[in-house]
């Protein structure tokens, strides 16, 4: 049961048609406003900033006050910039003036609340200023002098005001009318703006001045000024498609603070006495998310046009590093694609989310998105972003989608409407639009990733790594940071997967220190690069590298952790070259890191020839790769087998006596380990914690009861596509009963003889339990509990990596008394 709208709520600051106090510093401190200094609009970016409020300290706030907390913070539609008003103290030229801002002012009197006891301290102004701008709807849709280098899309739509026919009143009449018209004094300041250096005559100089409020002043001179791919505000890039954030966030709040409002509270008697006389309602879930753009397209074209239009696509920037979208038309702007697919996902998520929150109270928002927006998906592989269009037709059944538009038109149209319409009228436009969009979603999204596809490139294996990345600092900052930024985000870098360090290749010193957060690599711009010192000084950063790896494993020793995340190495060069006397000594170090730090996998990724790294690695088939220059999905691709290849690398157990110089300390300790429903978790122990013939190790794996959970284990690599060895693995099934695995080295002399052991374990169950309720732990509350302890365990290095039999000893010692005696 919703709550009833109640007139008496305070009004909230971004519900008011003025800059909001709390976001005037993304616009006036020009840092901030530079869209290429903020942060990367990804999916990744959003879920990060996210957490990062979750975890900041003494927050109490649950999923309900922290969404409609971020909502009424951050969110504000219709931004944009008067460009005939300058910026000075106590006056902005930015304003909520966009049509996009009055859905927007109702949504948020509609899900009621305030941003109070928002930690506004949690995060960066950086931050803050990004988020805002991935929250909030708005189209910049002036010409910017950048089309001709970042247009993506022929636009036959767009003409030239003097390329129009005179006679096609139809098309003059449409393109003008979609775009809000600029005044004459905002004209004349863009055009005095124009490069000083056009000496072409404008033809319009020759004819006599229209009087300032001749309506075709406005007219003559609003199209030149559009650009052919307005830039879309408030979008975040996915690999579903490109969404709006604002629109994910009000679903998901409304869905958990639902309210239905009657239409007799707030329409006009007028309105009312030709409508409704009964307590009919408009849910605020529908205002947010797809009514409340269905309005925007009946009220806005519907008396201009007689075929509705919605989706209009768009293309982002990069693909590494997204932060502009620019849409492929620069009219009929109403209900972009990226609107669409946020607008469903959002009223998704508004269904579900309350069922979901009563039975996990601590569920997070970040949590919500993060497995919306995966191939698991919500909780079950049905609610998930790549099956948004199969849900379209449960969520939103036509008639209920033409009512709900209806009354959201109806709510809107004394803002909106761009002509006196009577109630019949909007029903007729609200209809039309909502089987616009009903063939829409089902014919023309249908590029979007499907579940299949999306089954495909998701094996379900857990990610996690710890990479240290050693840096040519030649590499130019414009290639490299795309380069980073593409395999950071596809490892999963977050706290409870993933952690990447960088450092400097010529001196070792670290750029950016050990983090598991994907924030910090996004901070670090081609100023803190400018700075650095340059080149690659493989020999002294390899030698750097040895010394933090022996303080990791002494630091595992000290913290007693028994099992950590893959160890991998990434070196980078650019236009480096190795002196043999320089490569012999790095093979020479490698070879005993192999030794002495066996799960360090050493890989390297370099521009154009691999040819002076292939002795270098362990294995150049796997361990080697090359990289173009560029930006693009092409140019990126070939670090889809890099990122497979670190995928592969199963996640360390570690006998946490030895640490660096293998003498036993201590005792072995267990650790605690997580896995997802359908997930499953690798691991490998080295030969160098059970090379012994004195004793055998025993790994043992204890269930927690939530859930069955399959343990397998071989001599040979298991990974989801290594056939054989999964065949040849012994496996077994646990719930809240321990398996134990016994290994050794059995007849083998030295320790290269003998193979690691290999262990999975796989959540195959269909039954969910949400015990994992500890946010710190838990990536999700449905992930399952196991714990890994060890027997027997040895701490054997290079220094000692040959196992003598007790019989083949005392021989050895026989022969060498009677040859002692021999000799006397």
């Amino acid at each position: 049961m919703g709550f009833v709208y109640n007139l008496g709520i305070h009004a909230q600051e971004n519900a008011v048609r003025t800059l909001s106090p709390s976001l005037r510093e993304c616009y006036e401190n020009k840092y901030l406003l530079e869209r290429d200094n903020r942060l990367p609009h990804t999916l990744n970016t959003f879920i990060a900033i996210l957490r990062k409020i979750e975890n900041s300290e003494g927050l109490n706030m649950d999923l309900r006050s922290l969404s409609v907390a971020i909502l009424h913070r951050f969110r504000q539609d219709g931004i944009r910039q008067n460009p005939s008003v300058v910026s000075q103290d106590g006056i902005s030229p930015y304003a909520p003036t966009g049509h996009e801002f009055f859905r927007h002012a109702k949504t948020l009197r509609f899900i009621q609340g305030n941003a109070i006891l928002f930690p506004n301290n949690s995060i960066t102004d950086i931050e803050r200023c990004t988020l805002h701008f991935m929250l909030s709807s708005s189209i910049n849709g002036l010409e910017r002098g950048d089309e001709a280098t970042v247009c993506r899309f022929a636009n036959s739509a767009y003409r030239n005001i003097r390329s129009i026919d005179k006679n096609n009143t139809d098309n003059t009449k449409t393109n003008i009318e979609d775009v809000e018209t600029l005044s004459p004094e905002e004209i004349e300041t863009i055009t005095n703006k124009k490069d000083s250096t056009e000496n072409a005559i404008d033809p319009n100089s020759l004819y006599p001045e229209l009087p300032p409020n001749h309506p075709d002043r406005g007219r003559i001179f609003a199209l030149p000024l559009l650009s052919k791919c307005p830039v879309e505000n408030g979008v975040i890039k996915t690999l579903w498609g490109s969404i709006s954030g604002g629109s994910i966030l009000a679903g998901i709040a409304a869905g958990i603070q639902p309210e239905n409002i009657v239409l007799r509270d707030i329409l006009k008697d007028e309105i009312l006495q030709s409508t409704y006389s009964s307590d009919v309602t408009l849910d605020n879930k529908w205002i947010a998310t797809l009514a409340g753009d269905l309005a925007e397209v009946a009220l806005m074209q519907g008396p201009i046009v007689e075929t509705l239009q919605v989706g209009v696509n768009g293309d982002w920037n990069s693909t590494a590093m997204p932060r502009w979208y620019f849409l492929s038309a620069s009219e009929k702007l109403q209900f972009t694609t990226a609107e669409i697919r946020g607008d469903l996902d959002g009223l998704i998520l508004a269904n579900e989310i309350k069922s979901w929150y009563s039975k996990i109270p601590n569920l997070r928002l970040s949590q919500v998105v993060d497995m919306y927006y995966s191939a698991p998906g919500l909780f079950n592989s049905t609610i998930r972003a790549c099956n948004r269009r199969s849900l379209f037709r449960y969520v939103a059944p036509n008639s209920t989608l033409s009512a709900q538009a209806y009354r959201a038109s109806l709510v809107l149209s004394e803002n909106l409407a761009r002509a006196t319409l009577q109630a019949p009228i909007i029903e007729k436009f609200s209809v039309k639009a909502a089987n616009e969009l009903s063939t829409y979603i089902p014919s023309s999204m249908n590029q979007d990733l499907s579940c299949q596809e999306t089954d495909r490139l998701f094996d379900h294996t857990t990610v996690s790594v710890d990479l240290t990345i050693i840096l040519d600092t030649n590499w130019p900052f414009i290639y490299l940071q795309p380069i980073l930024a593409y395999i950071l985000e596809h490892i999963d870098i977050n706290q409870y997967n993933s952690n990447f360090t960088i450092l400097n290749g010529y001196d070792g010193n670290i750029m950016i220190n050990n983090t598991n957060t994907i924030l910090n690599f996004y901070s670090f711009n081609s100023s803190h690069y400018t700075n650095i010192t340059r080149g690659l000084n493989l020999s002294k950063s390899i030698k750097i590298l040895k010394t933090l790896e022996y303080n990791k494993l002494n630091r595992e020793r000290n913290e007693g952790i028994g099992g950590k995340a893959s160890n991998v190495v990434l070196i980078m060069p650019y236009n480096a070259q190795l002196l043999q006397s320089d490569k012999e000594y790095c093979l020479e170090q490698l070879k005993y890191m192999r030794q002495e730090i066996p799960d360090t996998t050493v890989l390297i990724l370099t521009y154009g020839s691999k040819d002076t790294w292939v002795n270098i690695v362990e294995n150049s088939t796997s361990d080697l790769f090359a990289i173009g220059l560029g930006d693009n999905r092409d140019a990126l691709a070939p670090l889809d087998k890099l990122i497979s290849r670190i995928k592969r690398i199963p996640k360390r157990l570690i006998n946490t006596r030895c640490g660096a110089n293998y003498v036993p300390l201590g005792s072995s300790n267990s650790f605690v380990d997580y896995v997802q429903p359908h997930g499953i978790n690798f691991y490998r122990l080295h030969p160098n914690y059970f090379f012994s013939h004195d004793t055998t190790a025993k790994v043992k794996i204890l269930g927690s009861g939530w859930a069955p959970l399959k343990v397998c284990t071989s001599r040979k690599l298991l990974h989801v596509n290594a056939t054989e060895a999964n065949l040849a693995a012994s496996c077994m099934l646990i719930n809240n009963n321990e398996h134990s695995v016994s290994v050794s080295c059995g007849d083998a002399t030295f320790i290269h003889e003998c193979q690691p052991l290999y262990l999975s374990v796989t959540a195959n169950s269909s039954d969910t339990s949400y015990q994992c309720t500890d946010p710190s732990k838990c990536r999700f509350p449905h992930m399952i509990k196991y714990t890994i302890s060890y027997e027997n365990l040895v701490c054997t290095s290079s220094v000692n990596n040959i196992a003598i039999n007790p019989i083949v000893l005392m021989i050895v010692i026989i022969y060498c008394l009677l040859s002692n005696n021999r000799s006397y």
